[in-house]
C-alpha cells in the first residue's frame, strides 16, 4: 500500500503539469473543432459622439468576424446578430484624425465572438457649426421676348449648417427657378441649395429652412404707369372721433404690368389701415396691395392719419344749488334751474350726466332783499360753456320766523 502511494505522489507536479496541458489541448482541438467566421461585413456605429461635432467620411465596416457556436448551431448568423461600435467619447474635433478601437459583440446568445478586424479605425470629427447666408435666385437664361421682374423673396436669409470644413465655404442659399417661355409668374415654394463662390452644391449642408417662397413678375408685353396712391382705411373710430385727415408720401407710385392688366388699374391701393382703437395720430408705414400682374420697385408708403375728437352741443336742465346759506335767513329764487348749453368732445359731453348736472349760485353774505346772480356751472377741461338761461336768477333774502331781523344788505 505504501508502495502504491508512493508512486502516485512522486514527481507530482510533473504529473499535475502534464494533466492540465493535455485538457488545454483537448479543449483547443474542440474549439479549433467549432469555431466559424462570419465574412459579411457589420457597418460600425458610432456612439457618445459630441453633439457639436459631426464624423468626415464614412466608417469602415468590420470585415471579419470569429465567432464560435455555444450549442445547437441551428440556423447561421445574420448582419444583424452583431454590433460593432466605435467609442467617440471624448474626442477633440479640432485635433484631427485620431485612433480609436472597435468593439464588437454578439446580440445572439448562441454565438461569442473571439476575434474581428479591425480591432480600431481611425475617426476624424469636425466642429458643427451654423453661419446665416443670404438666400439668391437663379433663373438661368430668359426665354425670348420675355421681361422677368425683380425676384421677391419670403426672407432674404437663412441659416446653414454642417462640417465646419465644408459650410464655412457656403456663400449663398440658391433657389433655381425656371423661367416658362409663355410668360407665367412665379409663385412658389422652391428647394434652397448650399452653394460656394463658384456656384457649386456643398454637401453634407443643412439650409434652414430648406425652402423659400418665390414671387417673380414675368411680363410678355409689358408696359409703365403712373397711379395716384389711394389710403385704404377701414373701421369705424371709437364713438366721439373722427378721421380729421389722411396723408401719404409718395402720393404717386410708377408701376408696370401687361397691357391688358394695367389697362383697367386706376389707382394703387395700400394695405388696409384700421381706425377701429386709434384715438391719436397714426404714423406707419404700408405695403402697397396691387392686384396681380402689376408690380412697383416702391414697396411700402408712408401714411399720416390724423384722428380728432368730434365736438357738438348738447343743452341741460340744470337744477340750481345755493352755496353759503346763513343760518336765520330763508331764500326764495326766481327760477329752481336754468337751461345750460355745452360744446366739447362728444366723448366728453356723454359722460356728464343729466340727472346729476347741477349749478350752484353762491349767496354767502347777502343780506335780506333781492339778489340778482349770474349762474356759472364749473366745466371739465375741453368743455366750453355756450349759454345759461335764464342769465340771471333773482334770490330773495328774508328773515326767517322768529328770528330777529339782520340788516338789510345792498344788493
Amino acid at each position: 500500500m505504501r508502495r502504491l502511494v508512493g508512486l502516485v505522489v512522486y514527481n507530482w507536479p510533473l504529473k499535475l503539469a502534464a494533466i492540465a496541458l493535455a485538457f488545454l489541448l483537448y479543449a483547443g482541438l474542440v474549439v479549433s473543432q467549432s469555431q466559424f467566421e462570419f465574412p459579411t461585413p457589420v457597418p460600425i456605429q458610432p456612439v457618445n459622439q459630441p453633439t457639436d461635432a459631426v464624423i468626415l467620411g464614412n466608417l469602415p465596416p468590420v470585415t471579419r468576424i470569429r465567432y464560435v457556436v455555444n450549442g445547437d448551431v441551428g440556423a447561421g448568423p445574420t448582419v444583424d446578430s452583431f454590433r460593432a461600435t466605435v467609442d467617440l467619447s471624448g474626442v477633440d474635433p479640432e485635433a484631427g484624425s485620431t485612433f480609436r478601437t472597435v468593439s464588437v459583440t454578439s446580440l445572439d446568445p448562441r454565438f461569442f465572438v473571439i476575434d474581428y478586424e479591425p480591432r480600431g479605425i481611425n475617426v476624424q470629427l469636425d466642429p458643427y457649426k451654423t453661419y446665416t447666408v443670404p438666400v439668391i435666385v437663379n433663373t438661368g437664361p430668359t426665354p425670348p421676348d420675355i421681361e422677368v421682374g425683380k425676384p421677391e423673396l419670403s426672407q432674404d436669409t437663412v441659416s446653414v449648417s454642417g462640417p465646419d470644413s465644408v459650410v464655412k465655404y457656403v456663400v449663398a442659399a440658391q433657389a433655381d427657378v425656371t423661367i416658362d417661355p409663355h410668360g407665367l409668374s412665379v409663385d412658389r415654394e422652391v428647394p434652397l441649395i448650399a452653394v460656394d463662390n463658384l456656384g457649386k452644391a456643398l454637401t453634407p449642408v443643412r439650409v434652414d429652412p430648406p425652402t423659400v417662397h418665390v414671387t417673380i413678375p414675368v411680363f410678355s408685353n409689358a408696359q409703365t404707369k403712373t397711379l395716384p396712391v389711394h389710403v385704404n382705411v377701414v373701421g369705424t373710430p371709437p364713438t366721439g372721433y373722427v378721421v380729421d385727415s389722411v396723408a401719404v408720401d409718395p402720393v404717386t407710385v410708377s408701376v408696370k404690368g401687361d397691357a391688358s392688366v394695367l389697362g383697367t388699374v386706376t389707382k394703387a391701393d395700400t394695405a388696409a389701415i384700421s381706425v377701429g382703437a386709434a384715438t391719436g395720430t397714426i404714423d406707419t408705414d404700408v405695403e402697397l396691395n396691387l392686384p396681380s400682374g402689376v408690380v412697383s420697385e416702391v414697396k411700402t408708403v408712408h401714411v399720416t392719419i390724423v384722428m380728432k375728437a368730434e365736438t357738438g352741443t348738447r343743452t341741460y336742465d340744470a337744477a340750481l344749488v345755493l352755496n353759503g346759506r346763513q343760518a336765520g335767513l330763508d331764500y326764495a329764487l326766481s327760477t329752481g334751474s336754468v337751461l345750460v348749453t355745452i360744446a366739447g368732445p362728444i366723448a366728453d359731453l356723454d359722460r356728464i350726466d343729466p340727472a346729476a348736472f347741477t349749478v350752484s349760485l353762491d349767496v354767502a353774505g347777502l343780506g335780506v332783499g333781492a339778489h340778482d346772480l349770474q349762474p356759472t356751472p364749473v366745466l371739465q377741461a375741453g368743455l366750453t360753456l355756450v349759454t345759461v338761461d335764464p342769465a340771471t336768477v333773482t334770490v330773495t333774502v328774508t328773515a326767517a320766523a322768529g328770528a330777529s331781523a339782520p340788516p338789510s344788505a345792498a344788493p
